[in-house]
């Protein structure tokens, strides 16, 4: 069911920004135990704010995250923009305290070119972004790199904004079996 994850995502926005507060006589407001929440949820509660951003649960129950409208790479290049830096520094700070067993970075071209040479270059983005993470601090045996070429276009590859929306970057996190099989349910 795809509201349950949504609405666990409004309890813990509520509950960490105290908009809301649990029953007890305390005085004190009550603190939420981020170990406690599940971290699909919390993640996308701390991404939601971020423009530019989405995020998508896959039907595994990966979190799937896209940065559209953002030119990731020049035409033939693994460079990342500025742009794209920011994004995955935002990525990276939100994802501390929050456990997932693999960050897969996925790599894309738009359709110019031979293909032998697209698979190359999408490896080389999604490394590229990989190594970036790596930089800001995840943990290398979390992170894996996947090049796909222009086998997954997102628009047209026959105009220029088309093509720049292609040459892009995704990032899947895969949170373990327990968590999968709870979304499940």
């Amino acid at each position: 069911m795809r509201t349950l994850p949504l609405i666990a995502t409004a309890l813990t926005v509520l509950l960490t920004t105290g908009c809301v507060s649990t029953s007890n006589n305390n005085a004190e407001p009550a603190a939420v135990n981020a170990a406690a929440v599940n971290p699909q949820t919390l993640l996308t509660a701390r991404l939601q704010p971020v423009s530019g951003l989405t995020t998508s649960v896959l039907a595994d129950g990966q979190l799937k995250l896209s940065f559209p409208g953002i030119t990731a790479f020049s035409h033939d290049g693994a460079r990342l923009s500025d742009e794209l830096q920011q994004q995955l520094v935002t990525v990276t700070e939100s994802l501390k305290d929050i456990s997932y067993q693999q960050l897969t970075v996925l790599g894309h071209t738009d359709s110019s070119g031979q293909l032998a040479y697209n698979k190359t270059l999408s490896q080389q983005r999604a490394e590229q972004v990989m190594a970036f993470m790596l930089q800001q601090g995840l943990p290398l045996e979390t992170l894996a790199a996947e090049g796909r070429g222009p086998a997954e276009p997102i628009a047209d590859n026959r105009t220029a904004a088309g093509k720049a929306a292609n040459r892009r970057v995704e990032l899947v996190i895969h949170f373990g079996p327990a968590l999968t099989a709870a979304l499940a349910d």
